[in-house]
């Protein structure tokens, strides 16, 4: 190119200087230039190129040598400007207390504006959050203290909004409007980048503690259910009464069971059936009421025309399958079974003491 035409496109002299940056921190200069091109006038001699066009070739390169003579100095210089650069806070380059100040109004304005993220600052002190929002960002624009878990401060921070639904969902929307906030106010996409890159490591703070949250509310949701009486859980009183029903509809017309039934009125007798399982399925049993004793009692008639366990199976069997029938869950009705099952020896005794 040099020994052509040199396109009127490039400049040389930042081309040269672009090509031996690196080269002149290290120490290149204009002596080097000089070894450089004696060598280059001994080559083309050696090779037998007339004297004329040497001249002529050296006349093309010799005034690049300046280049060579400023080019550490400038180097210097630059490298020392891109250090200051780099050492200015990103606060500091993003435009200061001033230029944050905005951009935190802005950024709120365009959060609050949002259908998804609105619900999460609906009764909160704006003029607060705004407060606690340049704070942190003023910490992480400039340097963050060694002793700040960040992680643990965020999650803190946003633990009440994890369990409204917060999530990473919403902290890709916050980052949005930050981003957006960024550009309307004429900040140059590199400065945008950097302030993202401080920002985007925080978002699995927000995969986890959705996370979290829906464990814990599971797990709330579960030890209410385990607290809540057998009786709720199955279904409450409209499900007993469908059960009872049901549960005797089958009692009757099984051949082993029917004559137990006969001339007793159902009713009393479905009546009776609730009052037992209310009581036993949400744990009301007086304290000093015998179970044992009184199912005795109860059934004190039937045991003497026959009534034994394995009638007593028999009738466990229909109550199992009418509460599978109602769509009552298996772990229900193993439960159920659990306050009847001890039943079974009273009928195994029948009438013997």
């Amino acid at each position: 190119m040099a020994f052509t035409t040199i396109p009127k496109s490039i400049n040389v002299e930042d081309f040269m200087y672009d090509k031996h940056r690196r080269l002149f921190l290290e120490g290149l200069n204009e002596t080097h230039f000089d070894l450089v091109a004696g060598h280059f006038v001994a080559t083309l001699e050696k090779l037998g190129v007339p004297a004329d066009q040497i001249k002529e070739a050296t006349d093309i390169v010799l005034p690049l040598r300046p280049i060579f003579e400023q080019g550490a100095a400038k180097a210097k210089n630059s490298a020392e400007e891109e250090k200051e650069e780099e050492t200015r806070t990103l606060l500091k380059r993003l435009g200061g207390e001033a230029a944050l100040e905005a951009a935190v109004d802005i950024f709120y304005d365009k959060l609050v504006a949002d259908a998804d993220l609105a619900p999460f600052f609906a009764g909160r002190d704006m003029d607060q959050l705004k407060h606690h929002q340049r704070q942190f960002m003023t910490i992480a624009f400039t340097k963050i203290p060694d002793s700040l878990d960040v992680g643990k401060f965020m999650f803190e921070k946003h633990e009440k909004l994890f369990l409204m639904g917060l999530s990473e969902m919403h902290f890709d929307g916050v980052a949005g409007h930050f981003i957006a906030t960024l550009n309307s106010m004429g900040v140059e996409q590199k400065l945008i980048d950097e302030a993202v890159a401080v920002i985007a490591p925080l978002r699995p703070i927000f995969e986890q503690g959705a996370a979290k949250a829906k464990a814990r509310e599971e797990d709330k949701k579960e030890e209410e259910e385990q607290q809540a009486h057998l009786l709720e859980r199955i279904g409450g009183e409209p499900a007993l009464e469908a059960a009872v029903n049901e549960f005797y509809t089958r009692l009757v017309v099984d051949k082993d069971l029917e004559q137990f039934f006969v001339g007793v009125p159902l009713d009393v007798l479905k009546s009776h059936q609730e009052a037992f399982m209310r009581m036993a399925f949400s744990d009301s049993v007086p304290d000093d009421l015998d179970v044992a004793a009184h199912m005795r009692a109860k059934h004190y008639r039937l045991f003497a025309i026959g009534l034994n366990e394995k009638h007593f199976d028999k009738v466990a069997t229909h109550f199992v399958e009418t509460l599978q029938h109602l769509g009552v869950v298996q772990a229900l009705i193993d439960e159920a079974v659990q306050h009847i099952a001890p039943l079974r020896v009273v009928f195994e005794k029948g009438l013997k003491k």
